[in-house]
């Protein structure tokens, strides 16, 4: 079929400048007054853009992003071509599907019996999974004997993975009649049954064959009208395609010796969010002679997909701030952002803006390693920061470059955790606390029990603080030149002007906006450079297969459903929602592996427990589970870290924490005071176990501790069952467990960690264990999870996640202010002790461990 299409698509150019007189050829099914402008390099399955509503409805579903399509066709008014005219598509995912409209005029093909006629399309396409789609038209057809005529399509898509797609479409359902003139030749329309397969060989647009047929109801099966089409990406932003199709002629097969053949043969140039396709097409009469004729398309895509240009300038310096990427979400499309420059040819270099809040150290570190992934891709990445602090500067000294503003200051003054005790106002309040732990280093509810530390938590946390303190001051010492003495003593100097802060060798330039540019243009060799902010369209990618599951465990692990809480008082990560989407994504064939993204403090030993369940559950469904810690996965966070494959940490990650605690306030003396009297009926010694009104007698604390001991004895078989890999056996990590904290670099020493690495490298593994293919930007397709809900809830939450400082507004920032007055990290620790459910049996840390 294609050999003989190529001699002839040579002549189609030639043809598309000679007006001359042809044979009546046979009536394509295809060419309908119903029908509107031919748009070049169409198809029915596959790729999907605005302009699959003239050839499928249901690709609608399939669009990645939305966009605009101008496309116009223009040829010899004789020539046996449908689809001649001007028709402008628009379309955009929408309604968990995809919407579309079009508006078009038609010039008459009098050889084909189509009159001049505009139509208005609309249509809409709904997405099943992340593969299939169906999609239904309605079109209204004014001008011509078919004027006021509203007629109907309906189809389907699938993608098969990355291999085969399938569309199939039936135009015209209703099979409308023109009731005016029933004398007019071609006064019904009958259904008109299509569809193409598309293959892949090499799984990615590079090549692409594809075969379909269209049948005209009521005709012989024989009179069926084969096309095929081959199409292919040559060079960077730019393809190539080629099709043809053969009609039936005087009743025989379509590919009886003299059919009709008509033939397209053009190219796709993309530039980024613009493209331009440009076709020539023919027809070539059979036997009975006549004249070849022809016609030329023209589109316009404007897209807000973004494809690979056909040409970049290579000297854009992209622009990324950490603003709002406190939130887990937000930061998963960070890291993935920075995976993508990496890769592209058209970055020069990455101006990172430093200043983190809502970041903690662990993903300081992450972000170091993509500073350094960016560098070793050819890109310089530059400093940029009005106010750094500690940590700030810690992730820029992984830069070529640090600069910061003239009016700015640097607080390079080290580390700090600050331990509020309550115990004796409490006392004078009249409130008591009975607390039972395992063991030892549980040290969230000291603050509520005792006066001051106890010495194996104290001595805990100062162990934290050296670790982390060794390798900031190394990491000074190594990239800003001098000793680790000469390091130390600017930390314990502490606070900078800029120019001091540059005399010191800390930063390299001291610049506002302008001098910035001047900087990167000298640094770059450059008179001139763009500084852009970075493009979050989403890429062009093949076609989704099987998708890397990212589960987001952000918060303290809480019964029930996730919520946020506002005014700063953190995440809480419900059980009830983790495990839905654990139990989504052992169901669904499309996701091949699963990154547990764990930044949680813990929380709920029962909720805890549900959830290592749940994950269990998932790896044996054949789905390798591969956990990444973000700050903090401690205590309870641990626990559902556990069940993994593999876990990847940061060297400063807060980890470990094997421990469990149960409390009880008893706010009867309060009571007493402010005149108020309580008496409790109970039948059973201990029905009122959890009663607020009176402390735990000797036997209920002893019955506590039973139960704390059971699911500790829980927690310590998750380990060992999910750690017998790294040979750790139960009284190995009862010893390194008993509430202990360790940072990440310590875990891994302990066996407790697999590797270090941060969330981009856990993507890559679970790719790599699931056979999941990756994409342009080095990333599989990812499903994150669970997905966001709205509601007055949602709302709320939203004012707790970190956004720009001059964004928030003065109600929360009082709000804010006020509960830190008031003891801040006291409130984010009990604030879902007091709104979640269960009966306070914690595994979890307290907040006062972030550092800060």
């Amino acid at each position: 079929m294609l050999r003989a299409l190529a001699p002839k698509a040579s002549m189609i150019l030639l043809v598309m400048t000679v007006a001359a007189p042809a044979r009546a050829q046979v009536p394509d099914p295809e060419a309908r007054p119903t029908r509107g402008v031919h748009v070049a390099g169409a198809a029915r399955a596959g790729d999907a853009d605005a302009t699959s509503i003239a050839t499928n409805p249901a690709q609608l579903g399939l669009l990645p992003a939305g966009g605009l399509s101008l496309a116009e066709n223009y040829g010899d008014h004789q020539a046996a071509l449908a689809g001649q005219g001007t028709a402008l598509f628009a379309a955009a995912p929408a309604l968990h599907g995809g919407l579309g409209m079009s508006l078009g005029y038609a010039r008459s093909s009098p050889r084909l019996g189509v009159d001049g006629h505009g139509t208005f399309q609309l249509a809409y396409a709904l997405r099943f999974g992340s593969a299939t789609a169906l999609g239904a038209s309605w079109t209204h057809v004014w001008g011509g004997h078919w004027a006021g005529t509203d007629t109907f399509d309906l189809g389907a898509s699938h993608r098969f993975g990355r291999w085969v797609a399938l569309g199939l479409v039936v135009e015209d359902v209703g099979a409308p009649s023109l009731a005016r003139s029933a004398s007019f030749v071609g006064a019904s329309l009958p259904r008109l049954w299509a569809g193409e397969l598309v293959v892949r060989p090499l799984r990615t647009d590079r090549l692409e064959i594809a075969v379909g047929a269209a049948h005209a109801e009521g005709d012989q099966w024989r009179w069926i009208v084969p096309r095929a089409r081959v199409a292919g990406r040559v060079a960077r932003g730019l393809r190539i395609f080629a099709d043809g199709e053969t009609l039936p002629r005087g009743g025989q097969l379509a590919f009886a010796s003299g059919a009709d053949y008509q033939a397209e043969l053009g190219l796709a140039l993309d530039f980024d969010h613009f493209g331009v396709t440009a076709s020539g097409r023919g027809a070539f009469p059979g036997a009975g002679g006549g004249d070849a004729s022809g016609d030329g398309g023209l589109v316009l895509r404007f897209e807000g997909l973004r494809r690979e240009p056909l040409a970049t300038g290579g000297g854009v310096v992209t622009r990324v701030k950490l603003d709002g990427a406190g939130d887990e979400r937000a930061y998963v499309a960070l890291v993935r952002r920075l995976r993508a420059l990496a890769l592209d040819p058209g970055v020069a270099a990455v101006l990172l803006h430093v200043e983190s809040d809502g970041i903690g150290l662990g993903r300081i570190e992450e972000l170091r390693e993509l500073v350094a992934s960016l560098r070793a891709h050819g890109k310089k990445v530059y400093a940029y920061a009005e106010y750094p602090s500690t940590r700030d500067y810690y992730l820029a000294t992984a830069c070529d470059g640090i600069l910061m503003h003239p009016a700015g200051g640097l607080s390079l003054t080290g580390f700090a955790q600050t331990v509020t005790f309550y115990k004796r106002a409490m006392d004078t309040l009249g409130v008591h606390v009975d607390l039972v732990r395992i063991a030892e280093y549980k040290g969230a509810m000291e603050p509520f029990v005792f006066e001051g530390p106890t010495a194996p938590v104290s001595a805990n946390r100062n162990d934290l603080l050296d670790d982390v303190w060794k390798r900031l001051v190394a990491t000074i010492a190594r990239t800003r030149g001098g000793d680790e003495m000469k390091a130390r003593a600017l930390v314990d100097r502490g606070l900078f002007t800029p120019e001091e802060a540059r005399d010191a060798g800390l930063i390299d330039a001291v610049a506002d906006a302008d001098g910035v540019e001047a900087f990167l243009g000298r640094a770059l060799g450059r008179a001139h450079v763009t500084i852009r902010d970075p493009d979050g369209a989403p890429l062009s990618e093949p076609w989704p297969s099987r998708r890397v599951a990212v589960i987001l465990a952000e918060g303290t692990i809480v019964d029930g459903e996730s919520r946020h809480m506002p005014f700063g008082l953190g995440t809480m990560a419900g059980s009830d929602t983790l495990v839905a989407a654990l139990d989504a994504c052992a169901k669904d064939a499309s996701v091949g592996a699963v990154v547990l993204r764990v930044n949680s403090p813990g929380g709920s030993a029962f909720a805890s427990d549900v959830i290592a369940r749940a994950i269990i559950k998932v790896r044996q469904a054949g789905k390798p589970v591969v956990v990444s810690m973000g700050d903090l996965a401690a205590s309870g966070g641990y626990y559902i870290a556990a069940p993994g494959d593999a876990i990847l940490a940061e060297p400063s990650t807060v980890s470990g924490s094997i421990g469990i605690f149960a409390y009880k306030v008893d706010v009867q003396k309060l009571l007493g005071t402010l005149g108020v009297g309580t008496e409790t009926y109970r039948r059973g010694a201990h029905a009122d176990y959890l009663s607020p009104y009176r402390p735990w007698t000797p036997e209920e604390l002893q019955i506590s501790f039973d139960k704390i001991r059971h699911l500790y004895d829980l927690f310590l078989s998750t380990v060992v069952e999910g750690r017998k890999s790294r040979g750790l056996t139960r009284a190995r990590v009862d010893e390194i467990g008993r509430g202990h904290v360790w940072t990440g670099a310590e875990a891994q020493s302990l066996g407790l960690v697999d590797r270090m690495g941060g969330l981009s490298d856990a993507i890559d593994l679970a790719a790599s264990l699931g056979r999941v293919p990756v994409n342009r930007d080095g990333f599989p397709t990812l499903a994150v999870l669970p997905r966001e809900k709205g509601g007055l809830a949602e709302l709320l939450g939203a004012l707790s996640v970190e956004a720009k400082t001059d964004d928030r507004s003065a109600f929360e920032e009082l709000m804010r202010a006020r509960i830190e007055a008031l003891g801040g990290p006291a409130l984010r620790l009990l604030a879902p002790l007091l709104l979640g459910k269960g009966e306070g049996v914690e595994a979890r840390l307290p907040y006062d461990l972030e550092l800060r």
